[in-house]
């Protein structure tokens, strides 16, 4: 049995790994006994393989990563900065129909960092094995949550009961928490898939992230430490399949149409894989004894690369939320303080929700092609507008600047 003051993370993602290292390592660890479930095991980086599934980390991701004491670890393994950003529709340089991002306009060395899944996640586990009051129970999927009024309790598909003082569900877009809670969520299915893979191209990538907005989604070039290209590229799911039974040689001709040889011809493609994309936003953050966090709550169109720094930001937010009712006094499983964190972070994800999904329809318009040029030339050349958006980007509020420094 679990004591009183224990915390229940269900999630082996790195949301879920993260949240359980903050809570490990913070100003309240010794009063926590912090257990995390995952019913599968958690894959191995591989400093040979570049993962398909990369991110790309806000500055407000790696200053949460450095307190924790996984960044140098990834900094020293493999890790991609990005310092310009190229977006377009109808020309790849710089002018009419473009937009270009410089993290040397806003006094920063970069725009963010392109990581590894895997990389990110055993970053993360190294530093969970350090912490005596964190315990790992892998293999371990859900069959029953039970709600009470001091305490949340398990069951454990081998029939073991688990109980804590509050249950963090950050278990992925599929969240098991959250289907045998019946909690509420809103959204809808693009009907679009995104193709990843990773490409070597004649051209150099010059540290730069290159987006060009189809009619038929989103198409983005991110530049990997070993001069490759990690593609992301959506489009109809039927379109996505098509492509995914081609050829590599038929793949790489209809990629290079599509970015419009940005980078020149490409050489070679890795494996490819995809996914499927849709929006959704659960209607409550939290009920008794249970909150969720990242994709669990809120799933984003992937078009800039911000579901995994939301997913930080609640985790930042909940362990903040934690502390401070254990600080009190409090009753950190209360509904009440769980409402706190709800209160801080719903506004937050649902205004970059509707921004992302907003920016997708309106590439995806017919129509409208000469506004939307209009428009990317206008940011372009409104410098307080293109610096604004890229601080936004980085996490560099004066909250999360307080808050890590």
């Amino acid at each position: 049995m679990i004591g009183r003051r224990s915390v229940l993370v269900v999630g082996g993602g790195s949301v879920g790994l993260a949240v359980a290292a903050l809570l490990g390592s913070g100003s309240y660890a010794e009063a926590l006994q912090v257990v995390l479930l995952e019913p599968r095991s958690i894959p191995k980086w591989d400093p040979k393989h570049v993962d398909l599934r990369v991110y790309a980390l806000s500055r407000a991701s790696q200053w949460m990563l450095q307190r924790i004491g996984a960044w140098r670890y990834i900094s020293e393994a493999r890790v991609s900065p990005y310092r310009r950003m190229r977006v377009w529709e109808s020309s790849p340089i710089s002018g009419l129909g473009s937009l270009d991002f410089d993290s040397a306009d806003i006094g920063e060395p970069d725009l963010g960092h392109i990581v590894e899944d895997a990389l990110l996640r055993e970053a993360l586990l190294r530093q969970l094995e350090t912490l005596p009051n964190v315990e790992l129970r892998l293999g371990l999927g859900l069959d029953k949550i039970e709600v009470g009024p001091r305490d949340v309790r398990v069951t454990t598909g081998n029939g073991e009961i688990l109980s804590g003082n509050l249950l963090i569900a950050a278990d992925g877009s599929d969240s098991r928490v959250r289907t045998l809670l019946g909690l509420s969520v809103s959204g809808a299915p693009y009907g679009q898939k995104a193709i990843v893979t990773h490409v070597d191209t004649r051209k150099e990538h010059m540290e730069t992230a290159w987006q060009r907005f189809l009619k038929t989604g989103p198409l983005a070039f991110l530049p990997l430490t070993d001069g490759r290209s990690s593609v992301v590229w959506s489009m109809s799911s039927q379109h996505a399949d098509s492509l995914l039974e081609q050829s590599s040689k038929e793949f790489i001709n209809q990629l290079e149409v599509a970015s419009g040889g940005i980078l020149g011809g490409i050489d070679s493609v890795s494996a490819r894989a995809s996914f499927k994309l849709r929006v959704m936003h659960l209607r409550q953050y939290c009920c008794p004894r249970v909150v969720l966090v990242g994709d669990a709550a809120h799933i984003v169109h992937p078009l800039a690369g911000q579901g995994m720094n939301m997913g930080f930001m609640d985790a930042v937010e909940i362990v903040n939320i934690i502390e401070n009712a254990l600080s009190r006094g409090e009753d950190p499983g209360d509904l009440r303080t769980l409402r706190r964190y709800e209160r801080n972070r719903k506004g937050e994800n649902l205004k970059m929700l509707l921004a992302l999904d907003g920016l997708n329809r309106f590439f995806r318009f017919p129509g409208i092609s000469l506004l939307r040029v209009a428009g990317l030339s206008v940011v372009d050349t409104a410098s307080p507008v293109k610096f604004a958006l890229m601080r936004e980007a980085l996490g560099l509020s004066k909250q999360a600047s307080d808050f890590f420094r």
